[in-house]
């Protein structure tokens, strides 16, 4: 039993790490609308792109969601209007928005090794609307000196995250998140709406600002952990941290073990009280003797048992009416046959 328990709570923790760590830790974190030198694709051609980051420490595969420049309102109503007339899901639905608006909705298929984000990594996808080129080429393109909204939604339909890139943004210049994608940074809010206070606008010459589209580049800084270090040099907050979640846990193994221990021990004396009551019955039946009505059964069976049978006369009587009788009951058949030259003599 113990085993079982054990196990069940290994189960619940890692569901709980995957959802922590889902695709909902996916976000957009970088943008270029209009592209130069630092927004050239493997071609040398320049394009806008937009970068995604993976801000889990648990790899995500991205195929299946979508990307679109549709206004979150526009795809609420369109949600809200056709689950009213269908009982169609909302990943019928997008592909259905998909199919009939090529140059908005884009969703990243299946089968390609570079949808699988890495832990703290990221991938851009190039915003020239020529799907022809791979899976990181969107269906849409984006429109210099003008906002740009853009939005990525999981296949269930959940708003992961979006952006309002402003019209003022120059060739070369990319909109950022300050943070970078740190998971306490991306929401403050507590939804996946934009915030604007969480982005800046940048020039697009540092290297550490500013990637190489098309390719996953990890990042040569842990944010948290330069955060960590910073406020807690010596190390001693660290050590305080990780006793207590090590003593937190065995407390409340201790806990469920104690719960689930008590429990079983309620069980077992609920069976046992019952089984010592049918046995106090079955005594006390015994100790109550014999009563009117199991005399009466025993004289009645005893009565049957010895006058099973009816009185014989002891007359035999013997059938004559037969004329052929078998062997065992002819006399003659059974004398022995003396020889004929015995007789002669």
């Amino acid at each position: 039993m113990n085993k079982k328990i054990i196990l069940t709570l290994i189960a619940v923790v890692a569901s709980l790490t995957a959802m922590a760590q889902g695709r909902m830790d996916m976000c957009i974190n970088e943008v270029m609308v209009q592209g130069d030198s630092v927004g050239a694709d493997q071609n040398g051609k320049s394009s806008a792109w937009i970068e995604l980051f993976n801000a889990s420490y648990g790899t995500n595969a991205i195929e299946k969601m979508f990307i679109t420049t549709f206004k979150k309102d526009y795809i609420q109503n369109y949600f809200k209007v056709q689950e009213s007339k269908s009982n169609k899901k909302r990943n019928v639905l997008l592909e259905e928005l998909r199919d009939q608006n090529p140059d908005k909705v884009y969703e990243i298929p299946r089968g390609d090794v570079d949808t699988k984000i890495k832990p703290r990594t990221h991938i851009v996808f190039y915003a020239d609307g020529n799907t022809t080129a791979g899976t990181l080429h969107l269906s849409f393109t984006l429109t210099p000196s003008s906002e740009n909204y853009i939005a990525l939604y999981d296949v269930n339909g959940d708003l992961v995250d979006e952006v309002i890139v402003p019209a003022n943004l120059k060739a070369g210049q990319t909109f950022a998140r300050k943070g970078e994608g740190l998971p306490s940074d991306m929401h403050k809010d507590g939804n996946h709406s934009f915030d604007s206070s969480l982005w800046e606008t940048r020039d697009g010459s540092s290297i550490e600002k500013a990637i190489t589209p098309g390719k996953f580049n990890m990042r040569p800084v842990n944010e948290n952990i330069a955060k960590f270090k910073n406020e807690d040099g010596t190390g001693i907050l660290l050590t305080i941290m990780s006793m207590g979640v090590v003593f937190l846990a065995l407390l409340l193994l201790y806990i469920l073990f104690k719960l689930f221990g008590k429990a079983f021990t309620s069980k077992g004396n609920k069976e046992e009280e019952k089984a010592d009551n049918v046995v106090e019955t079955e005594k006390a039946t015994a100790e109550a003797g014999d009563n009117d009505e199991a005399i009466a059964a025993l004289c009645m069976a005893l009565y049957q048992h010895l006058n099973a049978h009816d009185e014989e006369s002891g007359v035999l009587t013997f059938d004559h009416s037969h004329e052929q009788h078998s062997a065992w009951g002819s006399k003659g058949n059974l004398l022995l046959h003396m020889p004929e030259h015995h007789k002669n003599h």
